[in-house]
């Protein structure tokens, strides 16, 4: 069975991160560094996920309310729930992943924290955005957690905001057992607020955490094999009756993704893919624009909007289901092809209408830097199978 998802890290790595200890800033450093180089500034702060980069921003910020997409990752909500914001919905855009710039008038004042989100590396349109936030007196925090390199006209997502955070999750471009993330803030007061909130909110990750993770790693890793991979599907999935461990519930209280460091191991793991980072989107956009093509004419399902520049970073391939999406997850999966779920579940109400279709509907194809070009024919084969016994 072709997986939903692959690591970028190998069991090779994971033994040379075991062997890191914490005590040295040497790893954490040369990311921060790095990063720093990358997005033009010395105000980058590591954190132990992309939520909790949020969390720290938003708990430093004096604004009420957050406006959030409609369709997001519900840990966006989490976030600014567990840092005591209002949060407020925006509409999807009629291509579905993003907001919709012209419904968010009447949502902006002085008071009100702007999340601007980069759906699966497909940008939104953060210009417009950030002019009208301008206009009405409100901050900008772009969500880049998916769109670590995409950009806008040559400009990288994650510098247009007065704010941006990002994510190191399994699912992301660059990825580290379990998590990890990093925010970057324009103004130094609030750099310097974030740094002190952190000092006090957050402790150095226990070694049994540590150990646990590299596990999680490793088992990630082990099951990449075709084989191990079904029957991992069967027991986790198949068997049980579920598709996903996602729901719609918040966690109730801070927990590890939040109160953590990022470790000096998980930045050793971090730094090589950082530094390859270009060849990690060149990868992806090979692959998006190789989907795109090879599935054009589907009637069946939506495809993605085309990157027509070639400035994306794709995390994601999603395709729009016509009809039932788990009826067409089922036929793919007895084909040998899974698919990852994005956002099924969704904390918007259900009166923003667009943004439910679009969690109802989406499916997301295999998509990861070691997904080779025979295993993509693969998948189109059995896309092509499905949309003509679906028309």
């Amino acid at each position: 069975m072709i997986p939903r998802t692959k690591v970028n890290y190998r069991q090779r790595d994971l033994v040379r991160a075991f062997l890191i200890g914490d005590d040295d800033d040497q790893w954490r450093k040369a990311l921060t560094r790095r990063l720093g180089e990358l997005f033009g500034t010395s105000n980058i702060l590591l954190t132990a996920s992309g939520r909790g980069a949020l969390y720290i921003l938003l708990s430093c910020l004096p604004q009420r309310r957050v406006l959030v997409p409609a369709y997001t990752c519900k840990a966006v909500v989490e976030a600014a729930h567990l840092a005591g914001k209002e949060v407020l919905f925006g509409e999807s855009d009629a291509q579905g992943f993003n907001m919709a710039v012209d419904l968010l008038d009447r949502q902006l004042d002085a008071d009100t924290i702007l999340v601007a989100t980069h759906q699966f590396g497909i940008p939104c349109q953060i210009r417009a955005m950030i002019e009208l936030a301008n206009a009405k007196g409100a901050f900008v925090i772009e969500d880049a957690a998916a769109s670590m390199g995409s950009r806008v006209d040559g400009q990288l997502t994650g510098t247009f905001g007065d704010a941006a955070f990002f994510s190191f999750d399994s699912t992301k471009l660059v990825n580290v057992p379990l998590k990890g993330g990093f925010l970057r803030a324009r103004d130094s007061g609030l750099f310097a607020r974030c740094q002190t909130f952190m000092a006090s909110a957050t402790a150095p990750m226990p070694l049994w955490r540590k150990l646990n993770y590299l596990l999680l790693g490793a088992a990630l890793v082990t099951i990449e094999h075709p084989l191990l991979y079904r029957l991992f599907h069967n027991l986790k999935f198949n068997w049980r009756g579920r598709f996903t461990d996602d729901s719609a519930d918040f966690a109730p209280r801070l927990g590890p993704f939040y109160l953590d460091r990022l470790a000096e191991w998980q930045a050793a793991l971090l730094l090589p893919q950082v530094e390859r980072l270009d060849s990690i989107v060149e990868t992806r956009r090979r692959m998006y624009a190789l989907y795109s093509q090879r599935l054009q004419g589907a009637r069946s399902f939506v495809l993605p909007p085309e990157d027509s520049l070639s400035e994306w970073a794709p995390i994601r391939y999603p395709i729009r289901v016509d009809g039932d999406k788990l009826v067409f997850y089922r036929q793919a999966v007895r084909r040998g092809v899974d698919f990852a779920f994005s956002f099924t579940f969704i904390a918007s109400p259900p009166e923003l209408a667009r943004a439910h279709r679009v969690a109802a509907s989406v499916l997301d194809l295999p998509f990861y830097n070691r997904l080779s070009t025979n295993e993509i024919e693969r998948v189109v084969t059995v896309l092509r199978e499905l949309d003509s016994a679906n028309k």
